[in-house]
């Protein structure tokens, strides 16, 4: 069966410089398989993009430049994820005294 998962990079704050120059990229990966997902985040304080001329593009090479895994890496993390959340190992439990 093919993999039905969805990857998405999103970006929720760059903070720029007085030149507008990205010090630091706040990122989040997204991985959505039907009715369950998994995320990961985290910030790339090395980068010295133009704010106003980056693209998404630039922002994921950023990210994955400085980063000490690649994307298919992150990928099968997130796969990992969401293959524990279909079949779980632990099950929570509560107790009414």
């Amino acid at each position: 069966m093919a993999n039905t998962t969805e990857y998405t990079w999103s970006f929720p704050n760059f903070e720029t410089d007085e030149n507008n120059k990205v010090s630091v990229i706040h990122w989040r990966m997204t991985a959505v398989d039907g009715e369950y997902s998994a995320s990961m985040y985290g910030s790339d304080g090395q980068s010295e993009l133009d704010f106003d001329t980056m693209s998404k593009e630039d922002a994921i090479a950023c990210v994955l430049e400085h980063s000490d895994t690649t994307e298919d890496d992150m990928k099968a993390n997130l796969d990992a994820q969401i293959a524990s959340q279909k079949a779980p190992t632990l099950t929570s439990k509560t107790k009414e005294w």
